[in-house]
C-alpha cells in the first residue's frame, strides 16, 4: 500500500505544474489581472507547498541537481497559468504581472544551469565539456529570450510616447522568432543531454531516460514546425517556455525518487 501511494504521489508531481488547476478560479476568459494577481499567487503558493509535501512522501535521495530541477519545475507553474502573454495595449496596464512572469522564467533558467553544472561535474572528459558548452548556450539563449520579453513594456511605452497606437506595436516589433525557437529547442536538447548523463551515472533508469527523450524529440519537432509556419501554428504546447522546461523538471523527480 505504501508503494502504491508513493507511485500515485509521483504521478501527481509529474502533472502538478501543468494541470490547469488555477482555471477553476481564473477561467481563460478572465485572465489574471492586477486585482486578482494576489489571490492567484496565494493559490500557486499552496500548490507549490503541496508539491513539496508530496515529494517528501516518496523522497529517496537528496540529489542536489534533483532539488534544483524540482524547484525550477514547480516555479514555472506560476508563469504557465497566467494566460497568454499580453501583446497589445493591455501590456501597459499589466506590466508588473508580465515582468513577474519573465523574471520567474529567468530564475528557472538559472536553476537549470546550476543543476546542469552539478550533473556534469567534474569537467574532465570531452563529453562533459561538450554538454557544458550546450548548457551554457542554452542558458544564454533563454536568459536573452526572457529578458527581452521582460523589457517589452518599455519598448511599447517608447512607441506610444511617439504618438503611435499600442495595438500596432507588435506588428512592427522584431520578435527574432528564429532565435526564440532555438532557445526553446536548446531546452529540450539540454534535457536530453542531462538525462543521458544521469543514466550513465546510474542515477536514473533506461525507461525514464527514454520517456524524457521521446517527449524532448516531439518538442523539438513541433518547435521546428512552429518556426516553419511563421509562428502561426504548432506554438501550443511545446513552444511554451514552461513546457519546454518540463523534461528537466521530470528528470529532477527521477533523481529524487530513484525507483
Amino acid at each position: 500500500m505504501k508503494k502504491i501511494l508513493q507511485i500515485i504521489a509521483v504521478i501527481i508531481l509529474v502533472v502538478l505544474p501543468y494541470y490547469p488547476i488555477t482555471e477553476n478560479f481564473f477561467p481563460p476568459e478572465a485572465q489574471v489581472d492586477n486585482n486578482t494577481f494576489g489571490a492567484y499567487i496565494i493559490i500557486c503558493a499552496v500548490l507549490i507547498v503541496a508539491g513539496i509535501l508530496l515529494l517528501f512522501s516518496c523522497l529517496a535521495s537528496n540529489h542536489t541537481a534533483g532539488w534544483l530541477l524540482f524547484v525550477m519545475g514547480l516555479m514555472t507553474l506560476i508563469p504557465l497559468h497566467l494566460g497568454p502573454p499580453r501583446m497589445n495595449a493591455d501590456l501597459l496596464v499589466a506590466a508588473g504581472i508580465e515582468k513577474f512572469r519573465y523574471a520567474l522564467l529567468i530564475i528557472a533558467t538559472v536553476l537549470l544551469f546550476m543543476a546542469g553544472i552539478k550533473i556534469i561535474e567534474p569537467f574532465k572528459s570531452a563529453q562533459s565539456k561538450m554538454i557544458l558548452f550546450v548548457l551554457c548556450i542554452t542558458a544564454l539563449l533563454n536568459v536573452w529570450d526572457n529578458y527581452s520579453s521582460f523589457m517589452l513594456n518599455r519598448d511599447m511605452e517608447s512607441w506610444v510616447a511617439n504618438g503611435k497606437n499600442a495595438d500596432n506595436f507588435m506588428m512592427q516589433f522584431n520578435f527574432h522568432i528564429a532565435w526564440r525557437t532555438l532557445a526553446r529547442i536548446s531546452l529540450y536538447v539540454t534535457a536530453i543531454a542531462l538525462s543521458f548523463l544521469s543514466l550513465k551515472q546510474r542515477n536514473i533508469r533506461k525507461w525514464q531516460c527514454t520517456a524524457i527523450n521521446i517527449f524532448c524529440l516531439a518538442g523539438i519537432a513541433f518547435c521546428v514546425l512552429c518556426l516553419l509556419s511563421g509562428f502561426q501554428q504548432y506554438y501550443f504546447p511545446f513552444m511554451i517556455p514552461a513546457i519546454a522546461l518540463a523534461p528537466a523538471y521530470w528528470l529532477g523527480i527521477t533523481l529524487l525518487t530513484k525507483k
